[in-house]
């Protein structure tokens, strides 16, 4: 299920982009920003999809390269943060669609940090034939980092779910024509395992501490009223971007689902809350939490109240934003509130709650941070 790699749309329109009191970055010239968590001592992590082929110095070139990059955000609560990059010579891939490579990024309690990377080896490979091996096997993976170096998880997400896809490719449900296929995008760490939100299957999976993975659950294309005298037809495709535990202790689950916002032009993107102990994989409609959202990119918990990052509000080269869902007391999705408007971000990407209060995401994320014609990537932090 191919989601325009990732989610990653390159955005050639000049944008002009408006200030707002609201958003200020903290960051600055960075190659495709994409995850963000918090550690220890309130440092934000910032994960960066890379320059894919490229040199480092003249922005993204096509194909497979060692440009991925994670890096770290101190001093937010000075004037002038600083940013650093920790780990640098990750896997990155630029296709005409945009760049992938280290996307989603978790931190727990104690600093351990997870970083999922983009697409599979046998994807990377297959279009990619003369690539290293090791380049390659990067690819998918969970990866664990450290200051300074890095090491592969036991865990290869990437093949997993395209070995799976494509042993479902003829279930009714699977989208025609598009499996086998897997694009890992969001990690969520929790201390026994993990969760990682699959753009490419369009899974949510489960990954154990001893490595092995788990289809928890299936996210179906969404039907639309679109055939012949209004028939329901599947439109390709949902897209997993983001995966919260709530305080109730399920999944809540964000959809890209660009498909359905521009067939339709109106807000398709779906929130869903999962139970993690379901052994029934297909999702369905007593799954929705929330709807009528713009194609969502991040997603989270603060606060008492559900955060979603939508990539743009009213088609491709308009601004995004940052939409508060207040909870009701019975745990259903209550009000919304818009939280960054004003045209201030621009295709922004995953979310993080700042110990401060403020939220935090990656703005201009599908921009390389070598861009001397226009925004480079960045990390800003939104006021509510």
């Amino acid at each position: 299920m191919r989601s325009p790699s990732l989610l990653v749309v390159l955005i050639l329109t000049c944008f002009t982009v408006a200030a707002h009191s609201q958003v200020t970055p903290v960051a600055s010239g960075l190659n495709n920003p994409r995850g963000l968590a918090f550690g220890p001592g309130g440092v934000l992590y910032v994960s960066e999809a890379g320059l894919g082929a490229g040199n480092g110095e003249g922005g993204v070139g096509l194909g497979v390269g060692f440009t991925g990059s994670v890096g770290v955000i101190e001093d937010l609560s000075s004037p002038h943060p600083s940013f650093r990059r920790l780990v640098t010579g990750l896997a990155s891939w630029a296709q005409t669609t945009g760049v992938v490579g280290p996307d989603g990024v978790s931190v727990l309690g104690n600093g351990n940090i997870k970083v999922i990377m983009a697409e599979s080896t046998s994807a990377a490979r297959a279009q990619n034939p003369d690539a290293s091996p090791e380049l390659l096997a990067e690819f998918g993976r969970l990866l664990k980092v450290s200051h300074g170096r890095y090491w592969k998880e036991a865990a290869d997400v990437g093949d997993f779910d395209f070995r799976w896809a494509g042993e479902n490719a003829d279930q009714p449900w699977a989208p025609v024509g598009q499996f086998p296929d897997a694009n890992p995008y969001a990690v969520l760490s929790l201390p026994s395992h993990q969760y990682i939100a699959d753009a490419g299957s369009n899974t949510i999976d489960e990954v154990s501490e001893d490595g092995s993975v788990r289809i928890l659950a299936y996210v179906p294309n969404p039907l639309l009223a679109l055939g012949p005298g209004g028939a329901l037809v599947p439109v390709s495709d949902s897209v997993p971007t983001c995966v919260a535990q709530g305080p109730d202790g399920f999944l809540y689950v964000g959809t890209l689902a660009f498909g359905a916002n521009l067939a339709t032009g109106t807000a398709q993107s779906i929130v869903y809350r999962i139970n993690p102990d379901s052994t029934d994989i297909l999702i369905g409609d007593e799954d929705v939490w929330a709807t009528g959202f713009h194609p969502i990119t991040g997603c989270g918990f603060s606060g008492g109240a559900f955060y979603v990052t939508e990539f743009f509000t009213a088609g491709f080269g308009t601004p995004g934003d940052v939409i508060r869902v207040e909870l009701n007391p019975d745990g259903s999705a209550g009000a919304r509130t818009t939280l960054g408007g004003g045209g201030a971000l621009v295709a922004p990407n995953f979310f993080a709650a700042g110990p401060d209060g403020a939220i935090y995401v990656s703005n201009f994320s599908t921009f390389p941070g070598t861009n001397a014609t226009g925004p480079v990537g960045q990390v800003v932090r939104v006021a509510q």
